[in-house]
């Protein structure tokens, strides 16, 4: 082979490496994406737990009260869970959004914290 020809096979050789090396990338990532957006679905105890639980560890009474037969409605309960009382601090959308809210409504109904 001539020197020319050479050089030419290993340009090509190259831009071919590139191309599997950003394709082997894309094929490494993609499902990396794909499973970030395939993660299960929180409980609705699992919510109150992340958001509730520090205070009302399994609804129960610790540095806030027991929970447990509380019978609010849902527009009270919510009321409390935004606005805080005297004794608890308000817990924000950007801390518990309305749709992890509505979500963990089941968990609260179970408690017969609201009806």
């Amino acid at each position: 082979m001539a020197k020319s020809a050479k050089r030419e096979w290993a340009a090509c050789f190259g831009v071919l490496a590139l191309l599997v090396g950003v394709g082997t990338v894309t094929t490494f990532a993609a499902p990396r994406r794909a499973q970030a957006q395939q993660q299960p679905a929180r409980t609705p105890e699992q919510i109150f737990n992340r958001a509730c639980g520090r205070c009302h560890p399994g609804g129960g009474e610790d540095i806030g009260p027991d929970i447990h037969n509380a019978n609010k409605t849902v527009e009270q309960m919510t009321t409390i869970i935004r606005n805080g009382t005297k004794r608890m601090r308000p817990i924000t959308p950007a801390r518990l959004s309305d749709p992890d809210l509505e979500a963990m409504l089941p968990y609260l109904r179970s408690l017969h914290a609201v009806h």
